[in-house]
């Protein structure tokens, strides 16, 4: 099958903090990144799948955190599916890169 997504994903292992419309702060993992969107697993995915999120990504490797806000696209029992709506861009790009994904 033809990969249709529009931005080469990285596979990470990065924690993450975040804040959905219950404003009550969880916390996750992100397990794939993308210039678009990230997939976190959660044991608390939110109720609401249409919900956003605000999220700092904690890079270790680099000792900064990358903000983001997003929109949830995808909801399962593990976690949730986000694309981006704001993020912290040069942030984003030293992780890419670090990862070798390309500009």
């Amino acid at each position: 099958m033809e990969e249709m997504r529009a931005h080469k994903r990285a596979s990470v292992n990065i924690k993450v903090a975040y804040r959905d419309n219950g404003f009550a702060y969880k916390m996750g993992r992100v397990i794939n990144i993308s210039r678009g969107g990230m997939y976190i697993t959660t044991d608390t995915p939110p109720d609401n799948v249409d919900g956003y999120i605000i999220a700092s990504l904690d890079v270790e490797e680099f000792g900064k955190i990358i903000w983001t806000h997003g929109r949830i696209i995808r909801k399962t029992d593990k976690g949730m599916a986000v694309t981006f709506t704001r993020i912290d861009g040069k942030g984003l790009d030293l992780l890419l890169s670090y990862q070798g994904v390309p500009y």
